[in-house]
């Protein structure tokens, strides 16, 4: 299963004033990602789950933790122990991008 998603940083910002950010993100997500432009790759990458697995659910169920290394991984209570998704996230100008492989 596959998933992509592509946020827009200013649509992404202007959403998030709207929103408490403890609604979408846990606090590992919060004190990993100081930006919003780091956060908004995360939030790229959640969509990009729901659409591998073919549905939306809470934001809380999915999260992703940085590695000492910087690389990021996914972590959700709607899968299976033994599904181990791939996550890569991208920035690049006005965008952030995420793709999900389970």
């Amino acid at each position: 299963m596959l998933g992509i998603d592509l946020v827009y940083l200013p649509e992404f910002k202007t959403k998030m004033k709207n929103v408490s950010s403890e609604n979408v993100f846990l606090p590992i997500e919060l004190s990993q990602n100081k930006t919003s432009e780091s956060l908004a790759g995360v939030f790229a990458a959640k969509e990009a789950f729901f659409k591998a697995i073919g549905k939306k659910e809470n934001w809380l169920d999915v999260w992703i933790e940085k590695k000492k290394n910087g690389k990021p991984e996914l972590y959700s209570t709607l899968i299976k122990d033994s599904q181990k998704p791939e996550v890569s996230i991208s920035h690049a100008g006005e965008y952030a991008a995420a793709i999900v492989i389970l």
